[in-house]
């Protein structure tokens, strides 16, 4: 097995320099090109304990996260990924569980282990005790979500999203709109991004001075929406167009209403949220993000700060996109 050492006496350096050459830490660019090549030659891998050890880093970065298994999520993390795999840092993750079940766990598992260089929060809120916790810690603190004093943020303008898909309904004529998706219940804060997309939907309405109808809350699932909304298109007063929380909510809406011999958009409009890669299968009219582009933003910073702490604690909103397709019509004649 080759040792640091081996390393060493054949690039014909000091232990202590060829340890900072391989960790990144102060030497010429001319002798840390030449260590690695000789590293390379000799096939020598760092033990992580010893470069821990020499740099006080671990290399990992950890992330807390809610379900792992919605689109949204995946996407994040697939991006996240790709950018740690680019700065060479390993992903901690950890799951909150769809109702937060896990969640003081894994708050309290960052506090007492401190065996991460940089941590991040995505798609729920924090609350005050959760960002000291963090920040306690001493390291980088960032988060996908909205403003949270004390963190570095990004995320949609999930507001603006909202009020985006509504103005787009108001547009074509709409005067009676249902927003579907949010979970008000949850006490943990959970898919906070629904209920800013709910005020946007608000928002628009107010403007035009129409009254909302009473939210349908569900789950974010093509499933659950299904579900609601074919209760919804069996009432007397059905909608004739819907501002959904997510793409995958505005799925089950036009599967559902299909089934029940509607035409979309002839007889219902639909607008979702995300631009989910089977948007387009379904000619779904939604508001674009990209969670991947959101994770990478996120670690690029993070890695700079690890080098070199700024202290950046503001809120990064990312503007929305209408992406038009088939799924909106003109209001019916009443």
């Amino acid at each position: 097995m080759v040792t640091l050492a081996d390393v060493a006496r054949r690039a014909g350096v000091s232990k202590s320099t060829a340890s900072r050459a391989l960790s990144d830490g102060r030497v010429s660019a001319a002798t840390r090109e030449h260590v690695l090549r000789i590293a390379a030659e000799l096939h020598y891998v760092a033990s992580p304990a010893a470069v821990s050890l020499a740099t006080g880093r671990t290399g990992t970065i950890g992330a807390i996260v809610p379900a792992f298994d919605t689109w949204y999520t995946a996407t994040l993390i697939r991006g996240i990924a790709h950018a740690a795999l680019r700065h060479d840092f390993d992903l901690l993750l950890f799951e909150l569980g769809e109702h937060g079940e896990h969640r003081d766990r894994a708050f309290d598992h960052f506090r007492r282990r401190r065996h991460v260089d940089a941590v991040f929060s995505a798609n729920f809120a924090l609350t005050r005790r959760e960002v000291g916790a963090l920040r306690d810690l001493g390291i980088p603190v960032g988060a996908i979500g909205g403003p949270t004093p004390g963190i570095r943020t990004w995320c949609l303008d999930d507001e603006a999203a909202g009020r985006l898909a509504t103005q787009h309904l108001l547009g074509r004529g709409h005067r009676d709109i249902l927003f579907a998706g949010g979970r008000p219940e949850e006490p943990l804060a959970m898919y906070v991004a629904e209920e800013a997309r709910h005020a946007g939907y608000l928002s628009a309405l107010r403007s035009a001075g129409l009254a909302p109808r009473p939210r349908r809350a569900l789950l974010p699932t093509v499933a659950a929406a299904k579900e609601d909304a074919a209760a919804a298109f069996a009432a007397d007063d059905r909608p004739r167009a819907v501002v959904a929380a997510s793409d995958e909510i505005a799925m089950g809406y036009v599967l559902a209403a299909r089934e029940a011999g509607l035409s979309v958009p002839a007889d219902v409009s639909v607008v979702g949220v995300d631009d989910h890669p089977h948007a387009a299968a379904f000619d779904l009219t939604t508001v674009q993000q990209d969670p991947a582009e959101q994770g990478r933003l996120l670690i690029d910073w993070l890695a700079g700060e690890i080098d070199e702490p700024s202290g950046e604690r503001q809120h990064t909103a990312l503007a929305p996109v209408l992406v038009a397709r088939g799924s909106v019509g003109p209001a019916p004649a009443a």
